[in-house]
């Protein structure tokens, strides 16, 4: 199996590995020139590359991506002016290499699907509460990317008890504007006035219900989801997971209340695939190849 060259483009790190398989090795982390500019970007991306050899380059980034051009699409404002960038045609004039692009959480599930929880499955659905919502679709073996490639962004599905919220995508009423982690901090901060992190939030009431409202939304999400397209299974990663017991309880709330009882029994793991984006990246070196042809 052919050794590739993976990034992983964030908001806050790049992270670059040698990739044979399932198996990521010689892990390269810096952090993210995030408001410096897409060129800045670029070059210190490059420069992780060029101490791991050389080989084709596949990159996981932030932002809605046509995967077939390696252009950024639509990105939030985490990266200075990364909307419009061309990170394949980029980084191909400066390793001299192919570089294949895919959307961060969409080479997550890839990854996943292909080497960690979903292997041997024919479905399957991602879903990744973090700082936002992504998620990723395989269907009958197949990443779902859809028309404009966005296919999986399921943070910006309608719930209840987000109505009026802003979004970070500009529009309001959207899960991801109540049950990411930033929505969480956010609501938070609103019903206090306090601006707190992660785990403290859970040790007042008000935090406690505002943990229960994102956890029964995030739950009604996979409900949702999974009556649309019977996965066979969800798999689950992102920060989110570890709010505790009183998100967690209203997640298996949700979720029974929303899912059909027909597909209620599906089941709902975590992801088991360490460097999944890093992984999934790589694999899309080669399988792009498939979805060209068609």
């Amino acid at each position: 199996m052919a050794t590739v060259i993976s990034l992983d483009i964030g908001g806050t790190k790049i992270a670059a590995a040698r990739v044979t398989g399932g198996t990521a090795e010689r892990i390269l982390t810096i952090p993210t020139p995030a408001h410096d500019g897409p060129e800045a970007i670029l070059d210190a991306a490059a420069g992780l590359v060029s101490q791991l050899g050389t080989a084709p380059v596949g990159v996981s980034s932030a932002g809605l991506i046509d995967p077939f051009r390696g252009v950024v699409q639509f990105a939030t404002s985490q990266l200075t002016g990364w909307k419009g960038t061309d990170v394949a045609g980029g980084l191909t004039a400066r390793l001299g290499v192919p570089v294949s692009v895919l959307n961060d959480v969409q080479s997550h599930a890839l990854g996943e699907y292909l080497y960690g929880a979903g292997k041997g499955h024919p479905s399957m659905l991602l879903v990744a509460p973090g700082t936002g919502i992504g998620g990723g679709v395989i269907l009958e073996g197949k990443l779902l990317l859809g028309k404009h490639f966005a296919a999986g962004h399921v943070g910006h599905v309608d719930v209840h008890g987000a109505e009026g919220v802003e979004c970070t995508c500009g529009r309001a009423g959207h899960v991801e504007a109540i049950a990411s982690g930033y929505g969480i901090e956010h609501e938070y901060e609103k019903a206090t006035g306090v601006h707190k992190m992660g785990a403290e939030i859970s040790t007042d009431p008000a935090g406690r219900d505002v943990l229960a409202t994102a956890g029964h939304a995030f739950g009604r999400l996979i409900g949702g989801l999974v009556n649309v397209f019977d996965p066979g299974l969800v798999v689950t990663a992102g920060s989110v997971l570890k709010a505790g017991p009183v998100w967690e309880d209203a997640f298996h709330r949700g979720f029974e209340e929303c899912c059909m009882e027909l597909l209620s029994d599906t089941p709902i793991v975590h992801g088991t695939l360490e460097n999944a984006a890093l992984i999934g990246a790589a694999a899309w070196v080669e399988e792009r190849k498939q979805y060209e042809a068609r």
